[in-house]
């Protein structure tokens, strides 16, 4: 009898022990933020799954945020923090779309338990295009909702072999102190680290070439945002709406100017105005834009320009930004502004 029970404590032994290994890394490390702990070996956080991430973020961190703030990627590199007198959760996404957004307010809304009192929202002009195709393929808002609200769920992937791979890669680039091109630490702030100079220029070609051929090429056609705004502003209307243009360099905006989209992108500040009252615009030639040490590739800027957004749109005073970056068009000088903005790229 003792053999048989020897043998049976030494097989689940053999079974268990990988298992409990495996689980306790996981959860060691946290690689998809489903718990709140953080130390020296989780530091870096790869962003292998942000739409995944940062709902389990907000389903399972801190519920007193007061602001929420909305974006594609561009967005992401703007720090949370840098809200002065905002309590901000950044649910900015990779290739986030405006027909997401109202799903992402929703859940995070639940995960508080109230209305947001501001929330704040990059807008990208390249989505305007009705026929974009993005490189990626993404769920559902509601699949990764879904997913945080499994029964036991967090605890479930901490035995996923496929999480394991991402917590041995944060965790040796955590314990090395190894840079990632983009990371995030335990503070949803994400980082962006500049590329060797020849790798920077092969980003800029392919941001140029993806840019004229595939968004502002033939296939381009202008979809509104005014009528997503206005529904955004309907379903929270105890909600303050910031609402920003993300700035690509001048050298992408350039693109835009030779595809002929010059029209639609006055089309496009026309409607953010008539839907909010107002917008800063960040994306037309300034001192920000026209200089490319400024951005990564020629479309995503480094976090120091996002902390210049973030305080010129909250109304913080920093005397770091230049006086030409950043201008709150309203109806007033709506005409004005693209008018100018007409003049110095040579639109008539």
């Amino acid at each position: 009898m003792n053999i048989y029970k020897k043998w049976i404590i030494a097989t689940l032994s053999l079974i268990l022990l990988p298992l409990l290994t495996i689980a306790g890394f996981n959860f060691y490390i946290d690689p998809l933020w489903n718990f709140n702990h953080a130390h020296r070996y989780n530091q870096i956080q790869m962003s292998f799954n942000e739409r995944q991430q940062k709902t389990n973020l907000i389903t399972f961190g801190s519920h007193d945020y007061n602001a929420l703030i909305l974006g594609s990627s561009r967005v992401t590199y703007i720090s949370q923090y840098d809200f002065s007198g905002l309590k901000a959760f950044n649910y900015a996404l990779n290739n986030m779309l405006l027909s997401e957004y109202n799903h992402y307010i929703n859940y995070a809304k639940q995960q508080v338990g109230h209305d947001f009192d501001c929330i704040v929202i990059g807008l990208d002009f390249f989505a305007t295009n009705k026929n974009l195709e993005l490189p990626s393929h993404f769920e559902l808002p509601s699949y990764y909702f879904g997913q945080s609200q499994q029964l036991a769920y967090r605890y479930k992937t901490l035995l996923s072999t496929d999480v394991l791979k991402y917590a041995r890669k944060n965790y040796e680039a955590s314990h090395e102190g190894l840079p990632r091109s983009y990371a995030y630490n335990r503070a949803n702030v994400k980082t962006l680290v500049a590329p060797n100079p020849e790798d920077r220029q092969w980003l800029i070609n392919k941001n140029l070439k993806w840019y004229g051929e595939k968004i502002y090429g033939p296939t381009y056609q202008y979809d509104s945002v005014k009528p997503v705004l206005q529904a955004l502003k309907k379903a929270n209307p105890h909600t303050r709406f910031i609402i920003f243009t993300t700035p690509s360099s001048d050298l992408l905006f350039r693109v835009l100017i030779k595809q002929g989209r010059f029209g639609d992108y006055e089309r496009w500040i026309r409607d953010c105005v008539e839907a909010n009252g107002e917008v800063y615009n960040f994306m037309y030639p300034n001192s920000i834009t026209s200089d490319l040490n400024n951005y990564y590739d020629a479309s995503h800027f480094y976090p120091q320009i996002g902390t210049f957004i973030a305080h010129r749109v909250i109304g913080h005073e920093d005397k770091n930004i230049p006086q030409d970056f950043g201008v709150r068009v309203t109806a007033r000088n709506l005409d004005q502004h693209l008018q100018e903005v007409a003049r110095q790229v040579g639109v008539e």
